[in-house]
């Protein structure tokens, strides 16, 4: 496996860490616009997150 994809990997696990903290954060918060922004956040950061570790692990391994 290459360091570009390791590093996708390691983005797309914290992604989705990141997104089921996010979902668990919004249904504490009363406020819908929250509830939104939480969910919106959570969405964005696993799409993102393997992209940047794309790039990340290519970097650090000198590909």
């Amino acid at each position: 496996m290459s360091a570009s994809l390791t590093g996708a990997f390691i983005g797309l696990l914290l992604g989705v860490a990141s997104m089921i903290f996010m979902r668990v954060l919004a249904g504490r918060v009363e406020l819908p616009e929250t509830k939104r922004a939480l969910t919106v956040s959570g969405i964005v950061q696993i799409v993102l997150l393997p992209i940047v570790g794309w790039f990340a692990g290519s970097l650090f391994a000198g590909e």
